[in-house]
């Protein structure tokens, strides 16, 4: 937890004589760990705008009916019966191909599972015929899943899965027979909820890590993913787990992230995963569960992702009931309090441990669901990567009008847009506003700020080591912009527009906020 003190109207925090690495990576304002002090700004979390859905299921696969039609979907060969299409999925640019590529669950029954799309623009999606009776756009098994309890092995067209995600592991290199990476769990029942992987040079034909048998052990039946850690050089594996009932009415979701302690051998060592931290939500609403001790708002899917140094956990919030919605009598005009999902950011910096305070407590959504009638009134739910493309984040929702406990509903892809860098920012309003960073040793040539002053204005200067005020590139030296709304604004210091004089010094940067957002800044080599 960070402890600050107030000294003459700014925040000071622990550590702010000490310098921070910033070389030439991207600075978020995610959190305070590049910043000294503050003042009059505060932290807000960033709301995409929806462009609507983007595919619907068009298969007998993506039913969990098992045939085409219309209207809400639901049938046999599950549990609850309920439908599935995009319950997990797994949007990616590939670079490799240049094209957007999906993977998704298409329905837990059997004779479904993984299913694959893909697409040039991001908004017409197609799905290959790609099974291997050349009728479905189902990915294909090498391996069988090897079922203890009845001494046999079984394809997964024939079990049907759950929890499963798709990795393009950028640890690897383009041609690996490991370039692309699967994690599930094989649905046969609660006691065998455990997470499976396998591996694909191609995203289409799969093969199975550990012959198939687990690699960790209960609970998977959220989602289940695998990532490649680029600062800690190491693989990391998450998965649910349980707290309390093992499943149904009155369970406890919370999450497992574990690291790979083989050497990131997984073809060799593939069991070999340590946990390092088991949590629930620890939400500050003490709602119960009616009739239970348990909490309403709880962890249902916690996909992590990986950007500009920092890793967000798309934190899908449950609100938990234990009042299944009895068939034909599913509402689905009426936007719901109970049993509904949205999802919240939040950051961390090592990948194991994540804050909550700033979007996931004051329930501030990344895609807030729709409205009465709407297509996604009572779900919301996360990919399990984000792309970022054009200068935008594409953010990939799957959307549901009725809620957990109904059963049946229309289940839809849903994509929505965000500004670069938008998932949080510092905000000044009327009281101008101050944001001091940290020392940094200044290793590049030029600084770029994300900065939205569209209604106000910035200002930006440079300070020494110990806060004092460079004479060239602060003061009345420090040009004032007015009316800006840039991703990457360079600014200016008289006759100065570089820092190629500052170069192997450490400095601080001073920001002047009035009426501004303030979303990151990068330091760059070479001129402009």
């Amino acid at each position: 937890m960070i402890v600050a003190c107030l000294l003459g109207g700014f925040v000071l925090f622990p550590g702010d004589a000490t310098a921070v690495e910033v070389g030439l990576n991207k600075q978020l304002f995610v959190d305070d760990h590049v910043i000294s002090e503050k003042e009059n700004v505060t932290r807000e979390a960033g709301v995409a705008r929806k462009l609507g859905v983007v595919l619907k299921p068009t298969l007998p696969s993506d039913f969990q009916a098992g045939r085409v039609h219309d209207g809400p979907d639901g049938g046999p060969g599950y549990e609850f019966g309920e439908s599935t299409f995009c319950w997990f999925f797994s949007p990616h640019w590939d670079a490799d191909r240049k094209m957007f590529r999906l993977w998704y669950l298409a329905s837990k029954r059997k004779g479904s599972g993984l299913a694959y799309a893909e697409s040039r623009d991001g908004i017409r999606w197609t799905k290959p015929l790609i099974s291997k009776d050349g009728k479905s756009n189902l990915v294909n098994w090498a391996s069988e899943v090897p079922i203890l309890r009845h001494k046999k092995s079984m394809d997964l067209l024939d079990i049907g899965m759950d929890g499963v995600t798709v990795t393009i592991d950028p640890g690897v290199p383009t041609g690996s027979p490991e370039k692309y990476k699967v994690a599930f769990y094989p649905n046969m029942g609660g006691s065998d909820a455990k997470t499976r992987l396998g591996y694909s040079a191609d995203g289409i034909h799969w093969n199975l890590y550990n012959r198939g048998h687990p690699v960790t052990e209960r609970a998977a039946d959220t989602n289940n993913q695998i990532h490649w850690d680029p600062a800690g050089k190491r693989y990391l594996l998450h998965c649910r787990q349980d707290f309390a009932a093992g499943g149904g009415v009155g369970e406890l979701r919370g999450v497992r992230i574990m690291e790979h302690a083989g050497g990131n051998d997984l073809l060799n060592h593939p069991g070999s995963w340590k946990t390092l931290t088991k949590f629930v939500l620890n939400d500050p609403d003490r709602s119960m569960i009616e009739g239970t001790k348990i909490p309403v708002f709880q962890i249902h899917t916690f996909p992590m992702w990986y950007y500009e140094g920092v890793w967000f956990a798309l934190t899908d919030v449950l609100a938990a009931t234990n009042r299944p919605v009895a068939v034909g009598q599913q509402d689905f005009k009426t936007r719901h309090d109970r049993g509904v999902w949205e999802f919240y950011m939040a950051p961390s910096r090592d990948g194991v441990n994540y804050d909550f305070s700033a979007a996931v407590y004051p329930r501030k959504a990344l895609i807030p669901r729709g409205p009465d009638g709407s297509y996604d009134k009572d779900c919301v739910r996360p990919p399990s990567n984000i792309i970022t493309r054009d200068d935008e984040h594409w953010i990939y929702y799957l959307a549901t009008n009725e809620r957990w406990g109904a059963r049946k509903w229309d289940a839809r892809l849903a994509l929505a847009k965000l500004r670069l860098d938008g998932f949080f920012y510092l905000q000044a309003g009327e009281k101008p506003g101050v944001v001091e960073t940290r020392p940094f040793e200044v290793e590049g040539d030029r600084l770029q700020v994300n900065v939205d002053a569209t209604a106000g204005r910035v200002r930006v200067e440079l300070l020494d080591a110990q806060g004092h005020p460079i004479p060239a590139f602060s003061g009345d030296a420090a040009k004032v912009y007015r009316g800006v709304d840039q991703l990457r604004m360079e600014p200016m210091w008289g006759n100065q527009a570089g820092l190629s004089p500052l170069k192997g010094q450490r400095i601080k940067l001073r920001f002047h906020l009035d009426n501004a957002r303030l979303y990151s800044f990068q330091i760059l080599q070479g001129q402009r």
